[in-house]
């Protein structure tokens, strides 16, 4: 067994079952990144890991089911994202910046956007999932939301709210947009750490002055 899991029949140990759980995960990401959905076969996946297709079956009754723990991994690491927010960021534009940079280096790490680009090859069959996966983002936009209502300064009405949900995923995607675009079309868009920091930081510029131009305006009539 691969990974060090070994089996000696009977029933694995829970920590056995636990490791081998996470050998799929591990394995079935890496052959979807590297072929592609269509191109990757559960039979394949068990080849690797030196396995039998019931052992990922009695987990995972479809491919589909098993790309969609997948999707849902790449989804806890979102979660961490808003797990590690600091607390002591009193400033929310501070609060903003942090969670945006945070957004975009998850955004950009290959096994994300290998997803993305799996999910958008064929939305239609994986429909489901990409509800999945909006609605494990949904908390990230909501915390945006929040903490551009307080850099705003407005009075919290349902038409303020709704004018804030459409300025925040505008100003969103001067972040992270272009650099996931890239991703997606194949290319790195950034050759070096430093060329990543002088975007973001350009971009956090426009975004900022954009918030304050935003708050001095005051909310829709």
């Amino acid at each position: 067994m691969a990974d060090g899991v070994a089996h000696t029949g009977g029933r694995p140990s829970h920590e056995a079952a636990e490791e081998l759980d996470r050998t799929v995960i591990t394995v079935a990401t890496a052959e979807f990144m590297r072929a592609g959905y269509a191109g990757t076969s559960v039979e394949h996946i068990a080849k690797v890991i030196g396995c039998s297709k019931a052992t990922i079956y009695r987990r995972y009754p479809s491919k589909k089911e098993l790309f969609r723990a997948i999707v849902q991994e790449r989804c806890q690491h979102m979660v961490g994202i808003l797990q590690a927010q600091p607390g002591s960021m009193a400033n929310p534009m501070d609060a903003m910046k942090d969670m945006l940079r945070r957004f975009l280096d998850f955004l950009l790490v290959p096994e994300t956007v290998e997803t993305y680009r799996i999910l958008i090859m064929d939305c239609q069959q994986f429909a489901s999932i990409t509800a999945d996966l909006d609605e494990a983002i949904d908390p990230l936009h909501q915390r945006m939301n929040m903490l551009l209502g307080q850099a705003l300064g407005w009075p919290d009405t349902p038409e303020n709210r709704a004018e804030i949900a459409m300025l925040e995923m505008s100003l969103r995607g001067l972040v992270t947009g272009w650099p996931l675009h890239q991703m997606l079309s194949g290319h790195k868009p950034f050759a070096t750490e430093t060329a990543k920091n002088r975007f973001f930081e350009a971009s956090w510029n426009v975004l900022e002055s954009a918030v304050r131009t935003r708050a001095l305006s005051g909310p829709p009539a």
